[in-house]
């Protein structure tokens, strides 16, 4: 019996001998109080939390309040991850999202704190607790409004991760054009991992890969800006690129995606075809050597993309979450707000020689590959063959 139940019996039979008494010598209006008190206390112990909750924190709005608002630029950035005009551009654009509509009598906090919250969370890798202490609010109120601005963010992924089509086709180009003179190349490709803190509750084995951590894989295409212009999120962290990439959203859009002579540059990792050229596989010449020197110079776009989004949002590079749904969404936000801050020239200065590579790299040795992968393998070698005659011949 634990202590809750025993001191429920406690009080009941302390109520049934006063009960008793009562009888015999009436009922005084103490014992009533008495009784009364006894009652509230059984209500007590049948209320959700008998103890007080660990996250207990001093309601205090103070720094949110009085400090912030006076950080310069700097500052401002350093902890909301972004210029001040661009966290009240990012807030009027999400102010009219249903979600931040009161339902009951009581006000929703402000549409500028909850984002405020939120991105202090995405930029840092520390606990709840510590975002609870910056801005004086439970933990439960850090989930509610986490959910309610991811669920405003996502809203308008297709306001900001678009597919070039028309002028902006020919702006890519020549952009990647002008990186070191490969002509019609509309994006670059890559994996990275987004590594977990703890094992997921279902299938843990599957999302642990080479560098011994648990993570969800991300597949990202960007332009020459290294704005993202495609993305998919949420296979486990051991599943390789080249099987990511054929069951991607881009992969089985491609023919509606890729007009013309398009291709995207990948890695070695991709399988080749005509609409993705990757760098030679162990190459035997010093030609051949410089070609993929070449390739790699206008590939790295998509490398520097991936460093500049885990270092703004680091919580990317130690997701502290309880469900893979919830890290898809983090990410997935993280990439809709690059984009947005990349856009208005808002750019996260980062080293990229830091010694990470999340890549996954090797043989992909999966049988579930198209039917027309050996025709698409053998007119994208010819593609690249001529790519390479035409800068190394």
């Amino acid at each position: 019996m634990n202590i809750k139940e025993r001191t429920y019996n406690v009080l009941w039979l302390q109520m049934f001998l006063e009960e008793e008494q009562e009888e015999e010598e009436g009922t005084s209006s103490e014992e009533e109080d008495n009784n009364i008190l006894q009652a509230a206390l059984i209500r007590r112990l049948n209320a959700r939390y008998l103890r007080p909750r660990l996250y207990n924190v001093v309601k205090s709005k103070d720094w949110w309040q009085n400090v912030l608002p006076f950080y310069d630029s700097v500052r401002f950035k350093r902890i909301l991850r972004m210029l001040p005009h661009h966290f009240q551009q990012l807030t009027n654009f999400i102010r009219s999202h249903p979600v931040f509509s009161s339902q009951g009598s009581k006000p929703q906090a402000c549409v500028e704190l909850q984002l405020a919250v939120f991105l202090f969370r995405l930029g840092s890798t520390g606990s709840l607790f510590e975002v609870c202490s910056r801005f004086g609010i439970g933990e439960g109120t850090v989930i509610l409004y986490t959910k309610r601005v991811i669920q405003a963010i996502i809203s308008k992924k297709k306001n900001f991760v678009k597919w070039p089509t028309s002028e902006e086709r020919q702006r890519v180009h020549e952009g990647f054009e002008s990186l070191g003179g490969l002509k019609n190349v509309i994006g670059a490709v890559d994996g990275t991992y987004i590594p977990m803190r703890n094992a997921p509750s279902k299938d843990p084995e599957v999302y642990f890969t080479r560098k011994k951590r648990y993570a969800i894989h991300c597949q990202g295409i960007v332009n020459d800006k290294g704005i993202f212009t495609n993305f998919d999120i949420g296979w486990p962290g051991s599943v390789h690129d080249a099987r990511v990439f054929r069951n991607s959203s881009f992969y089985k859009n491609y023919s509606h995606l890729i007009q013309g002579d398009d291709y995207l540059l990948g890695d070695s990792a991709y399988p080749i075809s005509p609409f993705l050229i990757p760098p030679f596989k162990d190459p035997s010449t010093r030609k051949y050597k410089e070609f993929n020197r070449f390739h790699s110079h206008h590939r790295v776009v998509v490398e520097n993309a991936f460093g500049r989004l885990k270092a703004r949002f680091r919580m990317l590079r130690d997701l502290d979450i309880k469900t893979v749904k919830m890290g898809v969404l983090f990410t997935c936000c993280a990439i809709i707000l690059h984009n947005f801050l990349e856009i208005n020239m808002d750019i996260w200065e980062t080293n990229f020689n830091d010694g990470t590579d999340d890549t996954e790299e090797g043989d992909d040795n999966d049988d579930d590959n198209y039917m027309s992968d050996d025709v698409l393998r053998r007119t994208g070698q010819a593609k690249r063959n001529l790519i390479f005659h035409q800068h190394f011949s």
